[in-house]
């Protein structure tokens, strides 16, 4: 990302961009279309709302935390009538009930859900809905921001139309760049769609496509940067990745078992784990220690369960030894706010999972 950069108007900017979208499309895996954007991953959530569907559609959002919320935020602001299908944070999605739900709503035009849940550690099982949302004949629009890499998504077998991430997560590129993907279905809902779309027209993005460029001025350090995560990510193959993510997640749960304390999500996310707190501990005061004393920096409960868990992430570039350097750490901070185990529980119990998990 440091080196010279690439012209988005010159002679080399068409070899990157048509790289970098063929080799995105391995990442999910997808065979629809890709885009890329210069925005967060809540922009391309927004694009893939105004490039499918009109004014007044019915739409039902799936939403078992803070980000299926997000969902709900966006369609509600492009006046979508909205319906939401909630779950209780920590638990994974019900397809059955997404299918009940579809049944006595014939006219629901899209399904909104997502595939892990950043706030609660959840993983929903996208596959089942997809399944519930083609038997509807809906459009499937998924939140993949912190999945993909970490969880497959493949989105034509899956029957999603619509499946967005983004540069921070697992692709291991600083924020500012998301990526979209778009089924022929979708495309054919967007020559139909009337909501209002300018800098996120993909049909835009098509024509310029075609011609190796962008319709706006793409984010050529952060596709740079791209570049070289992708050529990683290829290298290592995309079922040694998602089984690296496996074993880690796994070696962070048995750690926290071995420590007196358990998992708060009831079907948990190879890309976070979220780890329940005892009333005794407060996550905010545990997650300050972290950091201060230990060097180590986790997440913490986000809205009703802000102190109440922390959450700890092997998403992207990260190798077993800096799993086991947030556990040593969070032993240490746990010592020091009293709480008792047998000093070493959680680091002994995580490498047996990760010696006996290599690849």
């Amino acid at each position: 990302m440091a080196s010279p950069l690439v012209y988005h108007r010159g002679p080399d900017f068409p070899d990157l961009l048509k790289g970098l979208v063929r080799d995105l499309k391995f990442v999910f895996p997808t065979t629809d279309e890709v885009f890329i954007l210069s925005c967060s991953g809540s922009g391309a959530m927004e694009a893939g709302i105004v490039n499918c569907l009109s004014k007044g559609d019915r739409v039902l959002v799936v939403s078992a935390g803070q980000f299926g919320q997000k969902w709900v935020d966006v369609c509600k602001a492009y006046g979508l009538s909205t319906e939401v299908l909630e779950f209780p944070w920590g638990e994974s999605a019900d397809p059955l009930r997404l299918r009940e739900a579809l049944k006595k709503d014939p006219d629901i035009r899209a399904v909104l859900a997502t595939q892990s849940e950043t706030s609660t550690g959840v993983l929903h099982n996208i596959e089942a809905m997809g399944e519930m949302v083609r038997e509807a004949d809906a459009l499937f629009l998924v939140d993949g921001v912190s999945s993909v890499v970490a969880h497959a998504l493949p989105t034509a077998d899956w029957g999603v139309d619509i499946a967005v991430t983004a540069s921070q997560k697992g692709l291991m590129v600083p924020p500012g760049l998301a990526v979209i993907t778009m089924s022929a279905r979708a495309r054919e809902a967007a020559s139909k769609s009337d909501l209002p779309r300018a800098y996120l027209d993909l049909d835009k993005y098509r024509t310029s496509y075609s011609e190796g460029r962008g319709p706006a001025t793409l984010p050529v350090t952060l596709m740079k940067g791209l570049r070289a995560a992708l050529d990683m990510i290829i290298e290592q193959g995309m079922e040694s990745i998602w089984r690296r993510h496996t074993i880690q997640a796994e070696s962070v749960r048995s750690a926290a078992n071995a420590l007196g304390l358990s998992c708060f999500a009831k079907s948990p996310s190879s890309a976070v784990t979220s780890i329940a707190l005892p009333d005794e501990i407060d996550g905010l005061i545990l997650m300050e220690t972290l950091r201060t004393k230990y060097g180590v920096v986790v997440g913490g409960g986000l809205g009703p369960l802000r102190g109440r868990m922390i959450r700890i992430s092997n998403l992207g570039y990260i190798d077993h030894l800096d799993v086991l350097t947030a556990i040593s750490a969070l032993e240490m901070g746990l010592r020091h706010l009293g709480w008792a185990f047998d000093p070493g529980a959680g680091v002994a119990a995580a490498e047996v999972v990760l010696v006996g998990g290599e690849f």
